[in-house]
């Protein structure tokens, strides 16, 4: 960013004016102005009082913006793993430990969601390869999350209250009904809404 930028950017950051930069610099309205739109440069004296003014180092008028760094996707061994051998570490699970595997997923989960935002930030469109792949493991980690939130919870179920609440070995079990309900709950939308597909 070029000086003037930098200086209207501070300046609106701090809810102020090219007026009231003036009464507190006392550098010239006109003068501020001019040096915003690149039309003149400024003195050292003058970069001080407007810096002063604005309560920022004068380094901070000059300072280049840079993109926001692309940060590597996380690690997610859970949702990565492949379906049947979460599916035998999910089967093994009983109440404690399945609510550590659900915290543990949903831990993913969130990290997933955050690279998203960073990759979004960083202005990686949605169609770059690493956000589909991001879209798709947060997918996954979703899925893994909500049959880990069920098997918690049918487990608890039975333990504190004695239900006798079916307890299923595999994420399709659990989730695979939901998935299903979507699935129509969307083919209807496109049948009776065409234009929002």
């Amino acid at each position: 960013m070029a000086l003037g930028e930098n200086l209207r950017a501070i300046r609106e950051r701090r809810g102020l004016s090219q007026a009231e930069l003036w009464r507190r610099s006392g550098v010239a309205q006109p003068s501020i102005s001019e040096i915003e739109t690149g039309l003149r440069g400024a003195q050292t004296r003058t970069l001080t009082k407007l810096a002063d003014a604005l309560g920022v180092p004068v380094a901070e008028l000059f300072r280049e913006e840079t993109p926001p760094k692309v940060p590597p996707p996380p690690k997610a061994p859970l949702t990565d793993e492949p379906e049947s051998d979460f599916d035998a570490r999910f089967a093994a699970t009983d109440v404690v430990s399945a609510e550590e595997l659900q915290e543990r997923v949903g831990a993913e989960f969130d990290a997933l969601g955050g690279y998203i935002k960073a990759l979004k930030a960083a202005g990686i469109e949605g169609d770059d390869l690493r956000r589909k792949q991001a879209r798709r493991r947060l997918g996954e980690a979703k899925r893994r999350t909500r049959a880990a939130t069920s098997r918690y919870a049918d487990l608890a179920l039975n333990a504190d209250f004695g239900r006798d609440r079916t307890i299923h070995n595999t994420i399709a079990a659990y989730v695979g009904e939901a998935e299903a309900v979507a699935a129509e709950i969307e083919a209807e939308n496109a049948e009776t809404h065409p234009e929002a597909v």
